[in-house]
């Protein structure tokens, strides 16, 4: 988490001297090239209506293996999953932007810059490509017709990478209704956007309910009586803990039997080492050979190494392959109970894999014993907030693109876990509406100081809440895993024993030091929010009218 500190301090200076847009240059000709030599199965048939059935591109029967190369040079703008299907899109110099769609695996990542050919990922049995002009889907064969590049004058607000909500948004259009996957795909891409609510909405709609959201968030945070509030929940929480809690004096049991331990790193975490890694599993009683480090990529560290620009996927997707994970150890280990322990962002995906539903079923995961959170944001992350509002302004957009240039391979503040974390998300209200697996024992463990992850929002209905100090440590959000008090509390939690006992002093400092944070950076997201937009404003009155824009052979 330390790399996304120095990422947003960084944001922090780009977004406050944004400079306003200058006047867009004339749109460039592009030579296109087809992505796959392949047989076209399905040419391009436009819907007459958008729930209609038919084929916004070209369908293409592959070679399940086929390299798919880039069909011009470009910028990556979107590189995930889609309705359960692997998407990568990329912007070209005219403005259109190509998808490559239902591939077997990805092979770039958002931001990146591609040349013609260069392999974007590769195939399934068949392939789908598509063009748009802004939110207009073209018939990609007109790309390859052998004669003079054509330019296609696309709105200049959509000549730019866009959020990776709308990028997401344009695929999910593309993948409704489509030819031969029509009831499949159709059916999934609908079931995809009415999961993910506003996320899939797309476009200016979407952006204006997410600011609503945030900024009834922001009013909430400045009233006196929200902070009243708070501390009077946490008295009486603290108040009903003292006929429950552990005392000090006692200390934790080991563990009675062989456990498994699978560790989740969080947000900007790297398969090479990070806070997560700092757990005393052998303090905690697991054998080295029991103790497995859960992959972004799927699978285990060891057999899928991952980047900080990994645990930016949509949550669902890394969700999945933690559930497929936990699946396999239950297979190798049968009957050995299975302890999660998950560290920021990495809380989140485990209660996400632990409740998502799989095919409108429940996920028939295998009986997780303990699921231990160490400052994990279950409330929502305000410095999720914080990117997601400032990159709904032109100016914060600017600056995040900037940042994310400058640091790329970093978390990026753009990414789709960063929206869903914040605190007003459609993701995180629709989680916290999923109850707890029965029988499963939480423990959610909070850092006083920590401003990444400000105890407060760590707070889970149905979970042993508490929080801890790692005094000396400027980064507590990084340090708190490997801290005493942390290990302590961990014990406890995998033997079903309550938090330990709290003074009344250790409570109040908890509660007002945490709630300082959160207002603190809270106020600050406002203040960035408000100035990207009179930046924005700025920007506007200093360029003319624009004019309706015309596609010219």
């Amino acid at each position: 988490m330390r790399r996304l500190a120095v990422a947003l301090a960084t944001f922090v200076v780009l977004v406050t001297a944004s400079p306003a847009h200058a006047a867009p240059p004339p749109p460039a000709a592009v030579t296109y090239r087809p992505p796959v030599d392949a047989p076209i199965v399905d040419p391009f048939r436009p819907p007459p209506e958008n729930w209609n059935a038919g084929n916004r591109g070209i369908e293409y029967a592959t070679t399940p293996g086929t390299p798919v190369g880039a069909a011009a040079a470009g910028e990556v703008v979107f590189a995930g999953p889609v309705a359960e299907e692997l998407h990568v899109v990329v912007l070209h110099a005219d403005g259109l932007r190509t998808s490559y769609s239902f591939l077997a695996s990805i092979a770039v990542h958002r931001g990146e810059t591609v040349r013609q050919g260069q392999t974007v990922g590769t195939t399934k049995d068949r392939f789908h490509f598509g063009v748009r002009a802004g939110d207009a889907y073209l018939d990609p064969a007109l790309l390859f017709t052998g004669g003079p590049p054509q330019v296609y004058l696309v709105p200049e607000e959509q000549r730019r990478p866009q959020t990776e909500a709308q990028e997401r948004a344009g695929v999910a259009r593309m993948v409704q209704g489509w030819g031969s996957r029509a009831l499949a795909g159709g059916a999934a891409a609908i079931g995809w956007a009415k999961d993910r609510g506003v996320e899939a909405v797309g476009g200016e709609v979407a952006d204006r309910l997410d600011e609503l959201r945030g900024a009834i968030r922001f009013a909430k945070e400045n009233q006196p009586i929200t902070h009243v509030a708070r501390f009077a929940i946490a008295a009486h929480e603290w108040w009903g803990s003292r006929a429950t809690c552990t005392p000090a004096s006692v200390a934790p049991p080991p563990l009675p039997e062989r456990h498994m331990a699978v560790m989740v790193g969080g947000l900007g975490s790297t398969s090479e080492g990070d806070s997560i890694d700092t757990v005393d599993t052998a303090g905690l009683g697991y054998a080295r050979d029991d103790v497995v480090r859960y992959s972004y990529l799927g699978g285990t560290t060891g057999e899928h190494p991952y980047a900080p620009t990994d645990t930016t996927a949509d949550i669902h997707q890394s969700a999945k392959h933690l559930r497929e994970l936990l699946q396999r150890v239950a297979a190798a280990h049968p009957g050995v109970p299975i302890d999660v322990i998950a560290h920021s962002q990495g809380g989140i995906v485990a209660r996400t894999a632990l409740t998502d539903e799989v095919d409108g079923h429940d996920p028939r995961l295998p009986a997780v014993q303990s699921l231990i959170t160490l400052s994990s944001p279950h409330r929502g992350a305000p410095i999720g907030t914080l990117a997601t509002m400032v990159g709904h302004t032109t100016a914060g957009e600017a600056a995040e693109t900037a940042l994310h240039a400058v640091l790329a391979d970093k978390v990026d503040p753009r990414g789709s876990s960063v929206a869903q974390l914040a605190e007003e998300s459609a993701f995180m209200a629709a989680l916290n509406d999923r109850p707890l697996p029965a029988g499963l024992r939480v423990t959610s463990i909070g850092a006083r100081e920590d401003w990444m992850v400000p105890a407060g929002v760590t707070k889970l209905d149905g979970a042993n809440n508490v929080t801890v100090s790692a005094p000396g440590h400027l980064l507590e959000h990084s340090a708190m895993p490997g801290a005493p008090q942390t290990q302590r509390e961990i014990a406890l939690g995998l033997a079903g024993m309550a938090p330990t006992c709290q003074s009344f002093a250790d409570f109040a400092a908890d509660a007002v030091v945490s709630d300082a944070i959160r207002s603190a950076e809270s106020g600050g997201a406002a203040a960035l929010w408000a100035g990207g937009h009179y930046l924005d404003r700025g920007a506007s009155e200093a360029l003319p009218t624009p004019t309706v824009p015309r596609r010219t052979d």
